[in-house]
C-alpha cells in the first residue's frame, strides 16, 4: 500500500544506521493522486471524457469469446492490480484520444467523489492493442496493452493533452510542468531529513513548537502538488532553509537610513523600538551597537535581520545603489541564531522568548513570491484590530482565540512616501519596497510556559515514518507508545483478547482526542463567522494550544489574510477597517456574501486543515475514516445549537455546512496556468465545486 505521505523514507533492505533514502515510487504516487484530484475537481476536461464503471463491466466489453483473454490481457501487469480487477472495484475510465485510454483504480472519497487507490497507479490502454488482436500473436503485444503510469509528469503531459491547447498559456503550462517537477525533486529531498518523532517530549514549549514545524513543513500544504517545490532554493539552499531539517540559521544584518524606513502605527520610538530590541540578547544588542558606532551610523540607520538567502540574491542586487551609497550598510553582525518555520519566511528562536520574526524572502512558492509588502502589514494591523475587538465581544473567543501580536514592523521605503500609508502611495505597488523589511511578532506571555504545548495544526495532519514505522504527534498526546507495525505472534486466545481491547481503547482515546481538537477549532471559527470575520484557516497559520493533554485554544497568525462580511460585522458594531488596496480594486478581504465567508471553513477550514488530520489518523492508528468525519460534523451540529447565532446565521451556516449536496472548492492547478510568469504576492486560486464530505456520513449512518 502507497502512503498519503509522499516525503517518507524506504529503509528496507539498509542497516537501520544507513542514510535513510526517498521512496520515489511512493512519492510519485502521492503525487500522481493530488494530481488525478486536482484534474477532477477543476475539471480540466469535458465530464463526456470520464467514465465510472468497475473493473468487470470494463473486462466485459472488451471481452472476446476466448475465456482465457481477460487472463492475457492482465499478466503484464504486477499482482496488485490483477487482484483489484478479480474483485470488481470501481474503475474510472478517461478517454485520453481515439487510441488511448486512462485507467484509474479508484474508490468512494469524502472531500471528493473519488480518489486513487492507495495500492495503484494509473494505466495506460492502448486500444489497437487490444482484445481483438489476432491471439496466435497476444504474447508478442499483451504487454503493450496496458501501460502504468509512473510519474505525476508524465501523467500531467496526459491530462494535458486532454485539453484544448488553443486555450491554454504557453508560458503557464511551461511553470506548472517546473513547479511540479521541483516539488517532486522537493520531495525527494524531504525524505531524507532526520525529525523527531517525539515531538510531545521535550521539556521546554520553545523546543516543542521547532519540532512541531519541522512536521508541518514535511508536506507543506496538504493536498497540493506544487507545495513543496521552492524555485529559488537550490539543492543545497532547500536543506539549509527549510524547517524539516533543523538547521541553524544565522541571519544577516542591515542597517537602513532612518529616512528610507516605514514603521508601524505602534512604533512610536526607533531608538527603543526596533528589531534589534526585541530579539537580541543584552550581550548581542551591545556587539551590534558597536558595530553601528564604529561605522558612524548608530543614530541614522535602524539595523534590520535579513534572511541569509535573500541577502545573496536578491538584497546584493536590488539595493545595489542604496548599499554603493550608504543609505543601506551591510552589517558584519551575525550572532543571532533562528530556526525556519514551516512558512519558510517565519523564522523562531530556540530561547524562552515570546519574539520572533517574518523576513521577506524572494522564493517562489506555490507560484507566489514569498515578498513582505507594506500594504498587506498595514492591513494586517486593521485586521489584529478586528481580532482584538471580537475577543472584548465573546467571552468564548476571549478564552480560545489567541493572538500573535502583528502590530511593530519595519521596512525600506522612499523617503518621499515613507509616512505616506494612503492608498495612493505608488511604492506599495512597487517589488523593491518589499524585499528588505521585518515584522515582529509576539506570543501572549500566558503560553510562553512549559506546561503549553504549541502545535501548528499542519503538524497534525502528517506521519513520520522510520525504519517501516510510522509515528504521529498524537501518540504523545494520547500518552500511548502506539506504533503502526505489524507483527505475527502466536500468543495465546487471552492474550489476543487483550491486545484487542487495548487497541479499541487506544482508538477510542484517539477518537476523543480528535473530537476535543474539532470542538475547539470548529467552535472557534463558528464564533468568528457570527461576528462577521474568517481568519486564514489552513494549517500553517493557526496553531492550537495543549495544557495537561487537552486543546485549549487557538493561535492565530498571518492576519493580513483574515476575511470579513461587512453586514455581519456591523450587527456587533466592528466599523469597515477600510482595507488599502489600488485604486479602482475592491480589496478581496471584503467578501460580499455569508456563503462567501463561510466559503473558507469548507475549503480550508475543513477540506485541507480537518482531512488532512483526519486522513493522517486513518492511516496511523487503522481507525474507520467515518468515524472521524463524524465526530467532525457532530461537533459543528453542537455548535450551531451552543453558540448565540442569529436565526438567519444559523440557518445559512447549517444550511452551507450541513445540508449543502456540495461544498466549494478552492482551485490550484489551472491558476497557476492562468497567471503564467506574472510574479504575485498570493497563491494563484479560483473556485470550482466537489461534495459535502459530510453527505457521505450521513448516508453512511
Amino acid at each position: 500500500m502507497h502512503t498519503l505521505f509522499p516525503v517518507q523514507t524506504s529503509a528496507q533492505n539498509r542497516h537501520l544506521d544507513a542514510n535513510p533514502e526517498p521512496d520515489i515510487e511512493a512519492i510519485q504516487w502521492s503525487l500522481i493522486s493530488h494530481l488525478v484530484e486536482c484534474f477532477l475537481l477543476e475539471q480540466w476536461v469535458d465530464e463526456q471524457l470520464i467514465q465510472v464503471t468497475t473493473t468487470a463491466e470494463y473486462l466485459e466489453n472488451h471481452q472476446t469469446t476466448q475465456a482465457q483473454d481477460a487472463h492475457q490481457f492482465l499478466e503484464s501487469l504486477p499482482q496488485q492490480y490483477q487482484d483489484f480487477f478479480d474483485q470488481d472495484t470501481p474503475l474510472m475510465v478517461m478517454q485520453i484520444n481515439q487510441n488511448r485510454q486512462l485507467l484509474l483504480l479508484v474508490e468512494p472519497a469524502y472531500a471528493s467523489p473519488w480518489r486513487l487507490s492507495k495500492s495503484c497507479l494509473p494505466i495506460i490502454h492502448n486500444l489497437n492493442n487490444s482484445f481483438n488482436s489476432n491471439l496466435s500473436n497476444s504474447h508478442h503485444v499483451h504487454s503493450a496493452w496496458l501501460e502504468l503510469v509512473s510519474s505525476a509528469q508524465q501523467l500531467l503531459d496526459i491530462f494535458l493533452s486532454m485539453m484544448d491547447s488553443a486555450a491554454l498559456s504557453d508560458v503557464g503550462v511551461l511553470k506548472l510542468k517546473e513547479s511540479l517537477e521541483a516539488s517532486f525533486i522537493a520531495q525527494k529531498q524531504s525524505a531524507t531529513a532526520n525529525i523527531t518523532t517525539t515531538v510531545c517530549q521535550y521539556p521546554h514549549w520553545h523546543q516543542t513548537l521547532i519540532a512541531a514545524e519541522q512536521w508541518a513543513s514535511l508536506m507543506d500544504r496538504p493536498f497540493h502538488p506544487l507545495a513543496k517545490g521552492k524555485l529559488g532554493f537550490t539543492a543545497t539552499e532547500y536543506k539549509r532553509y527549510m524547517a524539516e531539517f533543523n538547521q541553524p540559521i544565522k541571519l544577516v544584518w542591515v542597517a537602513i537610513a532612518k529616512s528610507h524606513v516605514m514603521v508601524a502605527d505602534h512604533v512610536q520610538d526607533t531608538t527603543t523600538q526596533n528589531p534589534a530590541t526585541y530579539l537580541l540578547d543584552t550581550t548581542q544588542q551591545q556587539s551590534l551597537m558597536r558595530e553601528l558606532s564604529d561605522k558612524g551610523i548608530a543614530d541614522t540607520h535602524i539595523a534590520m535581520p535579513v534572511h541569509p538567502w535573500q541577502m545573496t540574491h536578491v538584497v546584493d542586487d536590488i539595493y545595489a545603489d542604496d548599499l554603493a551609497n550608504g543609505t543601506v550598510v551591510a552589517l558584519k553582525f551575525d550572532t543571532l541564531i533562528t530556526y525556519a518555520s514551516s512558512s519558510m519566511r517565519s523564522v523562531l528562536i530556540d530561547t524562552d522568548t515570546p519574539n520572533s520574526i517574518k523576513l521577506p524572502i524572494g522564493v517562489y512558492a506555490l507560484n507566489s513570491k514569498r515578498y513582505l509588502p507594506a500594504l498587506k502589514l498595514i492591513n494586517g494591523e486593521k485586521n489584529q484590530a478586528i481580532l482584538m475587538q471580537a475577543r472584548t465581544l465573546d467571552p468564548d473567543l476571549s478564552s480560545q482565540l489567541r493572538l500573535w501580536d502583528e502590530r511593530l514592523w519595519w521596512g525600506y521605503m522612499s523617503p518621499s512616501h515613507s509616512h505616506d500609508k494612503s492608498a495612493i502611495n505608488p511604492y506599495f505597488y512597487q517589488e523593491k519596497p518589499t524585499h528588505l523589511g521585518a515584522m515582529l511578532r509576539q506570543l501572549p506571555a500566558d503560553l510562553c510556559d512549559d506546561s503549553i504545548r504549541l502545535f501548528p495544526m499542519a503538524s497534525l495532519g502528517m506521519l513520520v515514518y522510520k525504519q517501516g514505522v510510522s509515528y504521529h504527534v498524537f501518540d504523545g498526546i494520547v500518552q500511548e507508545d502506539i506504533h503502526s507495525t505489524t507483527q505475527n505472534s502466536s500468543q495465546n486466545s487471552a492474550q489476543d483478547s487483550f491486545q484487542e481491547g487495548a487497541s479499541q481503547n487506544k482508538k477510542l482515546a484517539v477518537i476523543a482526542c480528535f473530537k476535543n481538537l474539532c470542538d475547539v477549532f470548529l467552535g472557534t471559527m463558528l464564533h468568528c463567522l457570527r461576528l462577521g470575520f474568517a481568519p486564514e484557516m489552513h494549517g500553517q497559520n493557526i496553531v492550537i494550544v495543549l495544557k495537561e493533554n487537552r486543546f485549549t485554544s487557538l493561535l492565530l497568525r498571518d492576519h493580513d489574510s483574515v476575511r470579513i462580511h461587512l453586514p455581519w460585522l456591523a450587527r456587533h458594531q466592528i466599523a469597515d477597517p477600510e482595507y488599502l488596496s489600488p485604486p479602482d480594486f475592491k480589496n478581496r478581504l471584503y467578501r460580499e456574501t455569508p456563503k462567501a465567508l463561510i466559503f473558507y471553513l469548507q475549503s480550508l477550514g475543513l477540506l485541507v486543515n480537518i482531512r488532512a488530520i483526519i486522513e493522517s489518523l486513518v492511516e496511523h492508528y487503522h481507525i474507520n475514516e467515518d468515524a472521524l468525519w463524524h465526530e467532525a460534523m457532530i461537533s459543528i451540529e453542537e455548535s450551531l445549537v451552543t453558540i448565540n447565532f442569529d436565526d438567519d446565521q444559523r440557518q445559512v451556516l447549517r444550511d452551507e455546512l450541513l445540508n449543502a449536496s456540495h461544498y466549494p472548492h478552492k482551485t490550484l492547478l489551472l491558476p497557476v496556468i492562468a497567471r503564467g510568469s506574472d510574479p504575485h504576492g498570493s497563491m494563484p486560486a479560483g473556485e470550482s465545486k466537489t461534495i459535502n464530505p459530510f453527505k457521505r456520513v450521513k448516508n453512511s449512518g
